[in-house]
């Protein structure tokens, strides 16, 4: 009766491709030691259907907070009434998610990504979340190699994060050195879910997300040159994120 009433849905989402409504709900808990992702940490959501999905830092910040120390250091938490979301289109493998960009624009910006382009292994091994069989699969993403469990019961090629490639949903995932977790929390399947699958609201720069980084150190090597011409010394600190490279 379930997989009979969740094709039912799948079907229905597939005739309206870009349907914004969600027909599933996959809550995670998010745990990562990386400097530049622990203010990010908490619950999650994804929102799905057959054609996009929509991941959300439920416990992100809302807004900017700033630290400013008596030895010169300063940082910033960036917050976000919306999440930080990052949303997918799971045909074309295209995902566009929002970053703080504060030396680059003064509000939010939204850069372009890929997702779903993992050379996964499948294992044998099955294990259950709630009342989904999972099955086991492995790949290196962005520098990190990650163990991940998906259900072939729902067929729809996403997962958390930027994480996807795979013939079912992905329901948990752990990068194998440790250091990012997203555990599985709680799966509803109904037409009558709260929320929206569609672009975060932000500044669109129109540049993937390797240009960004590529931006981003270029400003942050002339900020610090700046500086030095005028015999000050400024040290800018970049912090560890889930993401090591650009590879993949």
């Amino acid at each position: 009766m379930k997989l009979t009433v969740l094709f039912a849905l799948f079907v229905t989402t597939l005739s309206a491709q870009y349907d914004s409504i969600p027909i599933g709900r996959v809550v995670y808990l998010q745990e990562a030691q990386t400097q530049g992702d622990v203010q990010n940490n908490g619950y999650a959501t994804l929102l799905f259907n057959a054609a996009q999905s929509l991941y959300i830092h439920n416990d992100s910040p809302k807004q900017d907070s700033f630290l400013n120390s008596p030895d010169f250091v300063s940082s910033t938490i960036s917050g976000d009434k919306e999440g930080f979301p990052i949303y997918k289109i799971h045909a074309s493998h295209k995902l566009f998610f929002k970053v703080a960009c504060p030396r680059l624009s003064k509000n939010h910006c939204i850069v372009s990504d890929t997702f779903g382009t993992i050379e996964w292994t499948l294992h044998p091994e099955h294990k259950r979340f709630g009342h989904y069989d999972c099955r086991r699969a492995t790949g290196k993403f962005r520098g990190r190699e990650y163990e991940v469990w998906y259900t072939l019961d729902i067929p729809i090629s996403t997962g958390p994060f930027k994480l996807g490639g795979l013939p079912g949903l992905i329901l948990e995932a752990r990068s194998l050195d440790g250091m990012v977790n997203f555990l599985f929390s709680s799966l509803e399947i109904s037409n009558t879910i709260t929320g929206i699958i569609k672009i975060p609201s932000g500044n669109n720069l129109g540049i993937s997300y390797a240009a960004f980084v590529e931006e981003k150190l270029k400003f942050d090597k002339q900020l610090v040159d700046g500086f030095k011409a005028k015999g000050i010394v400024m040290t800018i600190t970049p912090m560890e994120t889930i993401e090591l490279n650009m590879d993949n």
